[in-house]
């Protein structure tokens, strides 16, 4: 999976139900009107994900249990063969089952009703969460036997599995993956080597798993913190880049929709979130003439594999002669005249258009141009010269896309010239010094993922660079303030998660160090060295490595780059010579005080 994917166009797996008339605030028609009814197709896979992400902890058997009931329930108040679709359902029958409610701690939270139960559910996923133990495949044979014996169980256990891990990941996108799995292990079982068959495609479903789960997470999370508008921006972006050839009011009406749908996703209503999904991608495939042919050999596949297939197809063609100058793009209209809504949609035509002629550039890029230009055109109508005032604005709009492509140029250089480690030592340092306050374990995941932005974009054509390493930046510095989110790390990198989205990034890049850290009494323990250093290779010996440069940091964060480098060449050289000796132990207690006493006054302590 690609860190490309329009965060707009989720994966979505087909399904029929039924549900109120959706209306969008602006009153603009929806394609999510749907006389079509719930039926008992995907319902137990469908109760089985709701039931594990709003309590992870549960046993299968609890699981299967609380999805038989509400079935059951369901069919009772079923009218002419259609269930009822209500998130409240899945939500009575978890607060139902008051044995199950008092063992993992849900009676605060049931003890609720309406809005205030629902939100109580699901602020909880994330703390339930750390009492899941890690995902492990299970052996090959294994599952070899237990997928012939009995497959509806066997991928049952997949998805409890999954969504009990990941339960912020949509409902559709976990059906799409247990779909390609279920047709993975029969053809890995008959392959002549089932143990590399299983290993190579695992590793496939697990990276498209972690990365679909980073993905609507972020989501979720930019919709919880900067709201539904915010939501709606990025959308349009996206749906304008992928469909240039598609007018304002179309886009417009697609990405209120697909909005609508993430916020469903979101908030756990898998049914509606399926079901609107299924309504989305029939109009983007009966409207090819429309929105773009290049959706065309997606819309011939079988449903399962519609939505995969319309996010990796190729952005449309754009069309000839398109152009955007945000001069006289407001033309003798005046915008401080403009009621809130006339200004809302004005901003989201001017999103719109200037999106499809830049295809390449990130989200976050377009929104802080589109914010530029809004603050220019208000500062321009109150100073009374409005041709003089905007006579440098092209100009000032143009720093932002230069910042972003200059930054990205100086990565992707930094990469070629220093690779993978040294580029994340670089980072290391860094966030060491933005956020010392940050395991070391997270130090490294973070920076290892910034280093995976650079070997990811840079082997790309240098004009996607930017859109690139902005896209893939955005996500993990989402993932950085959702972190911040449960628990505050400092107040630097909390108003930068805090007071703008499309400034995120930049905030980040500038913010340098957290003057108010104060650095803990220098303690020998995180400095103890053994013979058991001499059994670390490769990546745990880096890892090692990695670690002491991070305590270093955190022991006095103004150490230049240099002194860093002369610490961390010490350590090999200790390793080099004790790990040489014929008693490593003995080298190590006659050498390791003498690095500690040489870091010391290194540090000044």
């Amino acid at each position: 999976m690609k860190w490309s994917i329009p965060a707009s166009l989720i994966l979505l797996l087909l399904f029929a139900g039924a549900k109120a008339l959706h209306k969008n605030e602006f009153g603009i028609a929806s394609t999510l009107d749907s006389s079509q009814c719930v039926t008992e197709k995907n319902v137990l896979s469908i109760a089985t994900i709701t039931f594990t992400q709003f309590v992870p902890e549960a046993t299968e058997e609890e699981v299967n249990k609380m999805t038989s009931d509400v079935l059951a329930a369901m069919k009772k108040s079923s009218v002419n063969g259609c269930l009822e679709n209500q998130l409240s359902v899945f939500l009575d029958e978890i607060c139902h089952e008051t044995e199950l409610s008092n063992k993992y701690g849900l009676s605060g939270c049931c003890s609720q009703s309406g809005v205030e139960r629902h939100q109580c559910l699901l602020a909880r996923k994330k703390t339930a969460l750390a009492s899941v133990p890690p995902f492990k495949f299970p052996e090959p044979a294994e599952s070899c036997k237990a997928h012939e014996e009995n497959s509806a169980g066997f991928m049952s256990s997949f998805i409890y599995e999954v969504s009990r891990r990941n339960p912020f990941m949509y409902a559709p996108a976990i059906l799409s993956l247990a779909a390609q799995y279920d047709k993975i292990v029969p053809a890995c079982c008959k392959a002549d080597n089932m143990e590399e068959c299983f290993q190579t495609k695992r590793a496939s479903i697990a990276k498209e798993l972690r990365e679909g789960s980073m993905l609507n997470e972020h989501v979720c999370s930019l919709l919880r913190k900067f709201g539904s508008r915010n939501l709606q921006a990025i959308t349009i972006i996206k749906l304008s880049q992928k469909f240039p050839e598609a007018n304002f009011t179309e886009i417009r009406k697609l990405a209120l929709d697909v909005a609508h749908i993430h916020k469903e996703c979101c908030v756990g209503n898998s049914l509606e979130c399926l079901h609107d999904g299924e309504n989305v991608m029939t109009h983007i495939c009966s409207q090819q003439n429309i929105l773009s042919s290049k959706t065309a050999e997606c819309c011939k596949l079988p449903t399962i594999q519609l939505g995969f297939c319309i996010i990796h197809a190729e952005n449309g063609v754009k069309p000839e002669g398109l152009s955007l100058n945000p001069s006289q793009f407001l033309g003798d209209r005046n915008f401080t005249q403009f009621s809130s809504e006339e200004k809302i949609m004005f901003m989201a035509s001017f999103l719109h258009g200037y999106s499809r002629i830049h295809p390449n550039l990130p989200v976050t890029v377009i929104l802080r141009v589109a914010k530029r230009y809004q603050e220019i055109l208000e500062k321009c109508f109150q100073s009374g010269n409005l041709p003089g005032c905007q006579d440098n604005l092209e100009e000032e709009l143009q720093e932002h896309i230069e910042e972003s492509q200059a930054l990205a140029k100086q990565s992707c250089a930094l990469y070629q010239t220093l690779g993978d480690y040294k580029l994340q030592n670089l980072f290391l340092i860094g966030y060491t010094r933005k956020a010392p306050q940050l395991t070391s374990a997270e130090l490294i995941d973070l920076t290892g993922k910034m280093v995976s932005i650079a070997s990811t974009c840079c082997q790309l054509s240098e004009e996607k660079w930017s859109g690139c390493g902005e896209g893939m930046a955005d996500i993990f510095i989402g993932h950085l303030c959702i972190r911040n989110e449960a628990s505050p790390v400092n107040s630097g990198i909390n108003h930068c998660c805090n007071s703008s989205y499309s400034n995120r990034r930049l905030c980040i890049t500038s913010f340098l160090r957290d003057e108010t850290y104060a650095p803990p009494p220098f303690s020998e323990d995180k400095f103890i060295f053994h013979k058991d250093l001499c059994q670390a290779q490769g990546k745990a010996l880096q890892t090692m490595k990695q670690e002491l440069l991070i305590n270093l940091v955190k022991q006095k964060p103004e150490l230049t780059e240099e002194q860093l480098a002369t610490c961390t060449a010490d350590f090999s050289g200790l390793l080099e010579k004790c790990c040489k000796a014929q008693d490593q132990e003995v080298c190590f207690a006659e050498e390791g005080p003498k690095l500690i006493s040489k870091t010391r006054d290194a540090l000044g302590v």
